[in-house]
Formats: structure tokens, C-alpha cells, sequence
């Protein structure tokens, strides 16, 4: 009965450089799928045109296909696949929208009636027209900028065996007990990876030994030689000013194959959000004096992190955890992690946590976002519960990104100050009895505090 799924690669466009990267594609197949179609998810990071943020074709995609095929069954699957390839490649040409001028947008964006009254588009399609042309323009630029990097650096990569999708992973890059436990069967890995961890906060934070020191040094050479060639790389995100995104640099193949080795482990620690990850967000946070020295208190944008320490030699730099998203301990200290080379730390994305400032040396760690598209249509993730907190945080795990009150328990760091006013965090309704805004305590914002009463 199912449901299967199957992991398809279709070719690229060798003589287009926005795509001639292979395209992944997860297909989820039920019983009734020759009549319903499976569900199709875009894997990798190329980015698509009018494919929503499910990385999903869109209804017009699927409302073609059966103008073709008819109601009663879409095509055969070569045929689906073959449909699918043309239309990521070229939106415009596959649903005839290619010619520029108005004639060919009626049939897309009139219905019949108004397409027999001969009636004109209107400002408002046009206008919709002129963004999805602008969204395939956009979408090419972006994929070959980033394809660009890749191509140049796959010239000079230090160790290929890493950006080798073919390349099997090597047990001597893991720690023997990791090893050990990805290998195990499925009657006997549930026992064999719980070996392997240390639970550091109940049901919420574990640590276990992944990469071994030399594998550590492997990849840090890979990435400070990334750093010395000049390449331009994006930044993680906007906390992270030094880091790069490994997916950027050509590491996509490795990252994957780490996802898949680390899937179980999630799945039994998280069912939910640590199942059927089709995604992932992989990249290096650098801390060092004179750059990033730590990082405010946040959740991710993640269903689970994996958090490994590569190194260098460094003092401080503490990982802090706090409570979950929207709990009353959210902003209750739970737990103080120390890294260590090689070794990785798991959570759930909405567990709220933060780096403290390194004191001496440089550290660089690879942090493994992983995304399942299954979960973030469930409630859980959807319309999560935000309870009252339960009194006010502790200091060490306020955010002055975030936090409303952030001010009246640590002073703004330098340069930080306009943050000031900006939170959210707690939402009105979770305000613990006492609650009362930074900027309320602030003499230069009295009259406007005042105001407000």
C-alpha cells in the first residue's frame, strides 16, 4: 500500500550555466499514485522558479499534465519525469508563456468565458505576469552565481574524494563507535546509537563523538584553502558575518550522504521533526578576535541541529541552552555545553541557545540544519503552543536581537544599542506577571512610553 519513496536524479542543462547542475527530486508514491500522481519534493539547493516554499511543482504544473493526459491518469512515470525536467528548466517555454506579448498569457490566466468574450488581461495579471518573468529571470541569476563559485573551485579542491557524489563515506573519517552504529541493523541500531550518546539535557540535548581529529583537520583545510582562493561566498545568515555555506563551495555530495548517515539518530531522538529530512542548510561559523565572538541567544531555522566542532585551539565559547520555544522555561537556563574536536551536539531547532564570546584563539564549527517538508505541514510546526512564562528569564539567556526586555537584565553590547524597541519576544499574551519593556526604564524614551499608556 505504501507510501514509497524514490530519490531521482535528472540532468541538468549542460549548455545553460543557471542549470546544468544534475536536479534532484524525492518522490513519494501511494497506492493511487497513477491517478493522483506522487508527491514530488526538489531536493539540493539549485533554486526553481514558481515552485512554493515546499520546493513542490506548482498546481499549474499538475492542472497541465491533465489537459495533455486527461482526467482519468497523468502520464507514465519516464514520461512524468521527462515533463517535470522541462518545465524546472523552463517554466516559461513549458506552460508557452516564452513569446513575449499578451496572446500567449489568455489561455493561463483567463478562463474560458472571458477568454471567448475576447477580454483583455488586466492590470492586476499583467502585473502577475511581469512578476513570474522577473521570479525566472531572478532564479537564474542567483543559480549561476552560486554554479559559477562551484565550477571555479572544483579546479583547485584540496581533497576530491569530499565533493565526489559518487564517493562513498569512509569509516576512518568517524569516530569507531559512530561508525559502528550507522552500520548497524535496523533490529540493533536504536540500542547502538543510544551507546554512542550522553544525554545533556533531558529528552533535549545530546552529544556524541562524530568526525575524528584528523577528519576534523581534513575539512578545515578544505575550508581555510575555500577562504585563501578570493571566491566570493554567502554568509550563513545574518548572525554569522565569517562563515560560508559548504553547500556553495561544491560539499553538497558530502553533506548529503552525512544527512542520510545521521537520519536514524534523528528519527529516534525527535520523531517528527528529526523524520524524513529531504533538506538541509550545512555551513561553517568561524569565531576569533577581531570577527564574530560569539552569538546572541536564537532558535533555529531547522527541525533538528547538528552542531560538530572542527576546532582550532580556543578558550571560552560556551554554548548556552535555554528552554524551548514558546515554553515557560523558554528563557530558563537549562544547561552549559563546552565543545570539544570532533565532537557534535543535537537539538531540536526551537530549543533557544547561544554562543558565548571566545576569550583567546579561533574555533570553526560545521552546523547541519536539517528541514523535513513531512513535519512542517503538521500543526506542531504550523500553529506551535506559546504558553505564559512562568517568571523572568535568566540573564544569560536573554537576546538582544529578539527580547522586549532585554535591557533590564544585561546592558546592549557596543554597537548593538538600536536593537532597542525592535523585539518581540515575549508576545503580549506571554508576558510573565511583572513584565515590563526595556525601553520603559530608558529616560531617554519616557515621553514616548508615556504616550503609549
Amino acid at each position: 500500500q505504501g507510501p514509497w519513496d524514490v530519490i531521482v536524479t535528472l540532468a541538468g542543462d549542460p549548455e545553460d550555466p543557471s542549470f546544468y547542475a544534475p536536479l534532484r527530486v524525492r518522490l513519494q508514491f501511494a497506492a493511487d499514485w497513477a491517478k493522483e500522481g506522487p508527491k514530488i519534493r526538489l531536493g539540493g539547493q539549485l533554486a526553481f522558479a514558481l515552485v512554493g516554499r515546499d520546493r513542490s511543482p506548482p498546481k499549474i504544473f499538475w492542472q497541465r499534465l491533465r489537459e495533455t493526459h486527461g482526467e482519468e491518469a497523468l502520464p507514465a512515470l519516464p514520461e512524468l519525469l521527462v515533463e517535470l525536467r522541462s518545465f524546472l528548466l523552463s517554466p516559461l517555454a513549458w506552460l508557452g508563456l516564452a513569446a513575449e506579448g499578451e496572446e500567449p498569457l489568455r489561455s493561463l490566466l483567463l478562463g474560458e468565458a472571458e477568454q471567448a468574450s475576447q477580454a483583455s488581461l488586466s492590470d492586476e495579471k499583467k502585473a502577475e505576469v511581469k512578476r513570474i518573468r522577473m521570479w525566472c529571470r531572478d532564479v537564474k541569476r542567483v543559480n549561476e552565481e552560486r554554479l559559477k563559485v562551484i565550477k571555479k573551485y572544483a579546479l583547485q579542491v584540496r581533497h576530491p574524494e569530499l565533493f565526489d557524489p559518487l564517493e562513498p563515506l569512509k569509516a576512518e573519517w568517524f569516530h569507531p563507535e559512530l561508525w559502528s552504529a550507522s552500520c548497524a541493523s535496523s533490529a540493533e541500531a536504536p540500542t547502538a546509537w543510544r551507546g554512542v550518546l550522553a544525554e545533556r539535557s533531558p529528552g533535549e540535548v545530546y552529544s556524541f563523538p562524530l568526525f575524528t581529529e584528523a577528519f576534523c583537520d581534513v575539512l578545515l583545510e578544505e575550508v581555510f584553502h575555500f577562504y585563501g582562493t578570493g571566491l566570493p561566498a554567502r554568509r550563513p545568515n545574518s548572525m554569522n558575518n565569517y562563515g560560508i555555506i559548504l553547500n556553495d563551495i561544491g560539499l553538497e555530495p558530502f553533506i548529503d550522504k552525512l544527512q542520510l548517515m545521521l537520519q536514524p539518530l534523528g528519527h529516534l531522538l525527535f520523531p517528527g521533526p528529526g523524520s524524513s529530512w529531504d533538506g538541509h542548510h550545512c555551513f561553517i561559523v568561524r569565531y576569533r578576535e577581531g570577527e564574530d565572538l560569539g552569538l546572541d541567544m536564537h532558535t533555529d531555522d531547522s527541525d533538528v541541529t547538528f552542531n560538530v566542532c572542527l576546532g582550532l585551539e580556543f578558550e571560552g565559547a560556551g554554548l548556552q541552552f535555554c528552554g524551548m520555544a514558546g515554553a515557560p522555561d523558554h528563557r530558563k537556563h537549562a544547561m552549559t555545553y563546552q565543545h570539544r574536536k570532533g565532537h557534535c551536539v543535537v537539538h531540536l531547532g526551537r530549543k533557544r541557545h547561544g554562543a558565548d564570546d571566545i576569550s583567546s584563539g579561533e574555533r570553526l564549527n560545521l552546523i547541519l540544519w536539517n528541514h523535513s517538508s513531512e513535519y512542517r505541514k503538521s500543526k506542531d510546526f504550523r500553529m506551535p503552543a506559546y504558553f505564559k512564562e512562568a517568571g523572568a528569564p535568566d540573564p544569560v539567556c536573554v537576546s538582544y536581537t529578539h527580547d522586549r526586555d532585554f535591557g533590564n537584565f544585561k546592558p546592549y553590547p557596543k554597537g548593538k544599542e538600536a536593537f532597542r524597541g525592535r523585539g518581540w519576544c515575549p508576545p503580549s499574551a506571554a508576558e510573565y506577571q511583572g513584565f515590563r519593556t526595556d525601553t520603559a526604564s530608558d529616560p531617554d524614551n519616557l515621553a514616548e512610553v508615556v504616550s503609549k499608556l
